[in-house]
C-alpha cells in the first residue's frame, strides 16, 4: 500500500492532465487499453467523461499494489461495467480490438518497448491509434541519466530512463508506426511534455509529415 501512496503523491497530478489531453480526442464509445494504469487515480479523475462518452477501458499493470488500489477506486466509483483492470504484462494481453492503446509515461519503462509496440499494433481496430504522453529531455543530460535509476531506489517508483525524442521516434519507425500528431503540451527548462499519436503505416499514407502543435497546458514539475 505504501508504494501506491508514493506513486499517487509523485505522479498523479501530472498524469491526470495527460489523460485529459488524450481523452478529449476519443470518440464516444471508444474502447481503450490503458498500458500501465497504475493506481487508476489519473484515469478516474475523468470519471465524468468516461460515463458521458461511454468509454470502455481496460487497464493493465504489472504492480500488484497498484492494481489493488485501482480496483478499490473503480468499485468506489461504480464503474465496474466500463473499467476492467488486470494484473498483467502488456506482452501477455490478448484483448481488443481497441480504438486506442494509451501509454501514459509508461512506454519507456518497458524492458522491450518495440516488442510492446508490435503486440499493441495487432490489438488495434482498423481505425485504432496508439497514444503516448511522455516527457522528453530536449538536450542530452548525463546527470539525469545517472539520477533516474537512483530515484527508483529512493522512492520505489520506476521513473524509467531519460527519454530523448530521437530514440522514441526510432522505436516507432522500427516497428512500422507512422506519427500522425506530435503536440507539445508544455515545456519546462530542458524538458518537454508531449502527446504523440501514431498508427500502423499504410501504403496510402501519402508520406505526410506529422502535425506539430504547442499547447501550454501541462506543467511538468521541475
Amino acid at each position: 500500500m505504501l508504494r501506491s501512496l508514493i506513486y499517487d503523491r509523485l505522479i498523479l497530478r501530472l498524469t491526470t492532465q495527460w489523460y485529459a489531453a488524450v481523452f478529449q480526442r476519443l470518440a464516444p464509445g471508444a474502447t481503450v487499453l490503458d498500458v500501465g494504469v497504475g493506481t487508476a487515480g489519473a484515469l478516474l479523475a475523468h470519471e465524468r467523461r468516461i460515463r458521458e462518452c461511454g468509454l470502455r477501458v481496460t487497464g493493465i499493470d504489472v504492480d500488484r499494489d497498484y492494481i489493488h488500489r485501482a480496483r478499490a477506486r473503480v468499485r468506489a466509483a461504480g464503474l465496474e461495467d466500463q473499467v476492467e483492470l488486470a494484473l498483467e504484462s502488456v506482452y501477455d494481453h490478448a484483448g481488443g480490438p481497441y480504438d486506442a492503446v494509451y501509454f501514459s509515461g509508461s512506454f519507456m519503462l518497458l524492458p522491450d518497448p518495440e516488442r510492446a509496440l508490435r503486440h499493441c499494433a495487432g490489438l488495434l481496430s482498423d481505425t485504432g491509434r496508439i497514444y503516448f504522453t511522455q516527457t522528453f529531455q530536449i538536450r542530452r543530460s548525463p546527470l539525469l541519466e545517472r539520477l533516474k535509476p537512483w530515484l527508483r531506489r529512493l522512492t520505489t517508483i520506476d521513473f524509467g530512463q531519460v527519454t530523448y525524442a530521437a530514440d522514441f521516434r526510432a522505436h516507432l519507425a522500427h516497428v512500422g508506426l507512422t506519427i500522425e500528431d506530435w503536440t507539445t503540451l508544455d515545456e519546462h527548462r530542458s524538458r518537454a511534455a508531449c502527446l504523440v499519436v501514431a498508427r500502423p503505416a499504410r501504403s496510402d499514407a501519402g508520406g505526410q509529415e506529422p502535425r506539430h502543435q504547442h499547447q501550454r497546458r501541462v506543467r511538468n514539475p521541475g
